[in-house]
Formats: structure tokens, C-alpha cells, sequence
């Protein structure tokens, strides 16, 4: 038995672990109902509704502890009046307390250790591409690389660079390649990568299919972002649509295709379709929905915490510690 100030932090991480499993759970219910309905939104809004929902889980994970550590300090009445976590100062490895403990912080840290080895191969890969590229810059700042592969790319944790190859921007007149590096260097300018690096390591605690729709989603929405930025510097909505579906046709008609990293930004790798339609459309889509949005944390954030209370209280009865 572990007693004083480390079993009360241990109980406070056993809270947060069911609060977040919990969350998931619900948060994964309402996402493969209701995923397609993010297409309403414009696309800032719907990286910020993305946010949201990667974020969700610790936050309500935060809320819960507070109720249920903190009781004091609410003064609950109905179903509420009974929040509180039994032996908060004690904590038995030997129980299902430490059992829940131990298979989520083994999970976690499995899930960091491959994020931490694919930031070094990323951070490997841009040594590759930094030597590979001419020393010679476009004028503005995206870097050439020696390849006849067709391909444009931003990439970088700390220090996100744009990249387009020769075998791209040989092939492009000076319009295109202008459109092409814009996008790029928009990317570039967000620190996209990053952004992507963070939103996918968040995900990751999400079902797999979910997980898959929730980064294909976020990587659309930055697309359409740099997309939105390019259109502020050249006011020409058709030609940046033709540009998208000659690079997207030069790639597919060539014989060197590059594999996607999900964390860069590439030019070409998400729905073409979809990023033609968006800049197309003067409609761009519904604003953030602060008041639903607010509904909803309230909801599965009072549905988790009384879960939480109500597993402890059940598994007391069943369980000694």
C-alpha cells in the first residue's frame, strides 16, 4: 500500500485514466455518427473543432479530477451530492486501481516512444533533403532538390522548410511554380508540420479508424488553408485550380512517385476534389460553433465524471483494497 502525497497522485492519474477512456469512448460514438457534418465548416473552424476533440479527453480528464479530489469546494445537491473518490490518500499497486495503471501508462509509454522515433527519423530526413538540395534558393526561399521524382513538400519539426523538386518545377511555367511554392511556404510559415506532429501524437489515444478520419480530416483543413493564403497573394481562384490538378496529373503520369510522410505537407497527397470545391466555392462553409460546442464539453464531461464515480463505487464493493 502506498500512502500520503505519491497515492494521492497515482489516484489522481487512476481518475484521469478512466475519465480519458471514458471521453474517448463517447467522443469516438459521437465521431462515426456525425464525422461527415465537419465538411460544413470552413476550414479554419473545422482545425479548430479538431483540436477541440483531441483536446477533449485531458480536459474533461481535468474537470473530473477536480470534482472528484476537490468535492469540497462545489456544494453538489441531486446525483451530484455524492461525487467524492474513496481513500484518496491510499493507493494498492494490487488492485484495479494499479492494474489500470499500469496496462495505460504501458500504452503511453509504448505511444511515445514511436512518436520520439519518428521525430529523430524526421529530424534524419531533413539532413537527407537539406543535402540534397541545391545550394542555390528560389528567390522566394523554397529549396531545390536534384530529383526527377514529381513532388512539393514542407517538412521540419523546428525548422520547417518547402522543398520542390526539379522533376516538379521543370515542368511547371513560372505561374505554377509560384502557386506551388506559396502553398508550400504558407505551410511553412503555420509550422504545419508541427502542428500535424502534435495533432497525430493527440489522436493516436482515438480507434484507429477514427484516429485515420480525424488526421485525414486536419490534413485537408491545412491544405485548404495554404490554399486560402495563396489566393490572398494571386486573386486568380481559377488558375491556382489548375495548377492543383496539373501537378496532381504530372505526378500520377510519372514513373517516380515518393511515399507520403504523414507528418509533412505535401502539395499532392490529399483530395483534390475537395481543395478544388473549397476554393471554387464562395460559400466557404458554417463558423466555429461556440454554443453546441460548449453544450457538449458540459455533457460528456458530467457523463464521464459521474461514470468514473460510479466504476470507483462499484469496484469498491467488489474490490479491497
Amino acid at each position: 500500500m502506498i500512502f500520503g502525497g505519491l497515492g494521492l497522485a497515482l489516484n489522481i492519474t487512476t481518475i484521469v485514466i478512466l475519465s480519458c477512456s471514458f471521453t474517448l469512448i463517447l467522443t469516438s460514438v459521437i465521431m462515426k455518427h456525425f464525422h461527415d457534418s465537419l465538411s460544413n465548416f470552413n476550414a479554419i473552424s473545422r482545425s479548430r473543432i479538431l483540436w477541440c476533440i483531441v483536446i477533449l479527453p485531458w480536459f474533461v480528464s481535468a474537470l473530473s479530477v477536480v470534482a472528484l479530489v476537490f468535492p469540497e469546494l462545489f456544494q453538489w445537491k441531486g446525483i451530484w451530492a455524492s461525487l467524492h473518490w474513496h481513500h484518496i490518500y491510499d493507493f494498492s499497486i494490487f488492485s484495479w486501481h494499479g492494474a489500470s495503471l499500469i496496462i495505460f501508462s504501458s500504452f503511453c509509454l509504448l505511444l511515445l516512444l514511436s512518436r520520439l522515433a519518428r521525430a529523430l527519423k524526421m529530424h534524419s530526413s531533413m539532413n537527407q533533403l537539406n543535402s540534397f538540395s541545391k545550394s542555390d534558393v528560389l528567390l522566394n526561399g523554397c529549396l531545390i532538390i536534384e530529383s526527377n521524382e514529381v513532388n512539393a513538400f514542407t517538412s521540419g519539426l523546428l525548422n520547417a522548410k518547402a522543398f520542390i523538386t526539379t522533376g516538379l518545377n521543370n515542368r511547371l511555367n513560372n505561374d505554377e511554380n509560384t502557386i506551388v511554392q506559396l502553398h508550400e511556404l504558407a505551410h511553412v510559415k503555420n509550422s504545419d508540420p508541427l502542428r500535424k506532429y502534435i495533432f497525430s501524437l493527440l489522436v493516436s489515444f482515438y480507434p484507429l479508424k477514427i484516429s485515420e478520419q480525424l488526421n485525414a480530416s486536419f490534413s485537408l483543413a491545412l491544405e485548404q488553408l495554404a490554399d486560402s493564403e495563396v489566393l490572398k497573394e494571386i486573386p486568380d481562384v481559377a488558375l491556382i485550380a489548375k495548377t492543383l490538378v496539373n501537378v496532381t496529373r504530372l505526378q500520377l503520369n510519372s514513373s517516380q512517385i515518393a511515399p507520403p510522410v504523414s507528418e509533412n505537407c505535401s502539395f499532392i497527397n490529399t483530395p483534390l476534389e475537395s481543395r478544388i470545391h473549397y476554393l471554387l466555392n464562395e460559400y466557404k462553409g458554417k463558423s466555429f460553433p461556440y454554443f453546441i460546442l460548449i453544450i457538449l464539453v458540459f455533457a460528456i464531461s458530467s457523463i464521464s465524471t459521474l461514470s468514473v464515480d460510479l466504476i470507483h463505487h462499484s469496484f469498491e464493493q467488489l474490490f479491497s483494497h
